[in-house]
């Protein structure tokens, strides 16, 4: 053999071992995680064909080959299963659902993992900024957001023609708000001015606080002082219980605990007004079951010392006990990503988290809610978050029904949560 020749075979022997290892190298980067499995305790997502990030999982386990257990409970069945997950420093869960409250709460038992030096400041400022609201505790980042959400205030159109209204005014004052009410119910008919959502602690606390900021109310101040039995927030509750004094709000009111309980009663037609989240309107123009497609209008909450909205956003974060967090984390990444988010808003109405898909004219187009809220924020947002607030909510609450029940009056209903929560402030102060 020629030195020529043994120079050809060395050369195509190394060329050769040069694709292999470049052939191994992006098998092993491709897919580094491929054979994780995933268990994500989530929240409720909605009825089939409105769900948020679930519908993607297939994606990204064909992507990524990590395997995804995504499991669905009540709020209130999460947190019980949470609270043990993490008092047992249990890597049982992976990913869990979380909302500014239980950032709040988890972030300061330690129980999920802190990720602001997991993605750069560009990255981070590439995030509607308010949606990281929901992920965030003392300035640092504990998960990222699923969606951007803000309650709005939705009517139906039918029902204020019927009425004798203009569908193209709707009320603007709380004044006008208690009239509109009163005109649109019709307790024969099963007709009723008002939806509203009874029947958990969290859906009553998610009442008060829209009615708060309205009044300029808070739940507590920056110094953990109680503020929720101050004359703003005994307006809020008086504004509720005036509602079902007279009559105008729905019964069903009672039963209802969760936002796809709620949307399931408003899509029927029986309601002339509501406060909701985004996916009650496209749920009223898209669902098969809705009687009112097309006929739901959305405009400024109705002011009572000034207008103003809940914020809403809800997010994955990483539990500190996971024993998969590079793969959990790569879940967060792919469920904010821009072609993930644009299909998630105009499939199911929600808001994105990327402000590039916030300002994207096919998504403004297709969803004229972004135009609405646009406004709404020009108005205070609100929404109460501490490391106590399930505890707070489970005092409060129930008196807030007993107010709305009419079993105390609203003063002396806050004035006993105020004294109950005191107690629990004294392991946190």
């Amino acid at each position: 053999m020629s030195v020529e020749q043994r120079s050809i075979i060395v050369s195509v022997v190394i060329l050769v071992l040069v694709m292999l290892s470049f052939a191994m190298a992006f098998a092993s980067t491709a897919k580094p995680y491929e054979g994780t499995k995933l268990v994500v305790l989530s929240a409720t997502e909605g009825v089939e064909g409105s769900k948020i990030i679930s519908p993607y999982i297939p994606q990204f386990e064909k992507e990524t080959g990590i395997k995804v257990d995504f499991v669905e409970l009540s709020q209130d069945n999460l947190h019980t299963r949470l609270a043990t997950i993490f008092a047992t420093g249990s890597s049982a869960a992976d990913l869990v659902w979380t909302w500014i409250a239980w950032t709040a709460e988890f972030a300061n038992a330690g129980y999920i993992e802190d990720i602001t030096d997991w993605l750069t400041t560009e990255e981070w400022n590439a995030f509607v900024p308010a949606a990281l609201d929901c992920v965030t505790y003392k300035g640092k980042r504990y998960g990222i957001p699923k969606f951007y959400s803000v309650r709005s205030f939705f009517y139906n159109k039918k029902m204020f023609r019927e009425a004798g209204l203009d569908p193209n005014k709707p009320p603007l004052i709380w004044d006008d708000f208690v009239d509109y009410a009163k005109k649109t119910t019709n307790k024969e008919a099963d007709k009723w001015g008002v939806l509203h959502d009874y029947g958990s602690n969290d859906s009553l606390m998610i009442l008060f606080q829209e009615h708060l900021v309205l009044t300029g109310g808070r739940i507590m101040d920056e110094e953990d002082n109680i503020t929720f039995n101050n004359d703003e927030s005994v307006l809020a509750l008086e504004k509720i219980v005036e509602l079902n004094e007279l009559g105008v709000v729905d019964p069903a009111s009672f039963g209802i605990g969760e936002g796809p309980v709620k949307r399931a009663r408003w899509i029927q037609g029986n309601d002339a007004m509501e406060w909701g989240w985004a996916a009650d309107y496209n749920l009223s123009n898209t669902s098969k079951q809705s009687k009112i497609a097309g006929e739901v209008g959305a405009a400024l909450i109705p002011s009572i010392v000034t207008s103003g909205a809940l914020t809403g956003s809800e997010g994955y974060a990483i539990s500190k006990f996971s024993k998969n967090k590079e793969a959990a984390f790569e879940f967060l990444k792919f469920m904010s990503r821009p072609e993930i988010q644009k299909d998630m808003t105009i499939r199911t109405g929600w808001y994105p988290v990327e402000q590039s898909v916030f300002q994207d004219s096919e998504v403004r187009e297709k969803n004229p809610l972004i135009e609405v809220v646009t406004e709404q924020l020009k108005f205070p947002t609100y929404r109460f978050a501490a490391p106590y607030a399930t505890e707070l909510a489970d005092i409060l609450a129930p008196e807030l029904l007993l107010a709305i029940e009419g079993v105390k009056p609203p003063k002396q209903a806050l004035d006993d949560a105020a004294k109950a929560v005191e107690e629990i402030l004294i392991y946190y102060k």
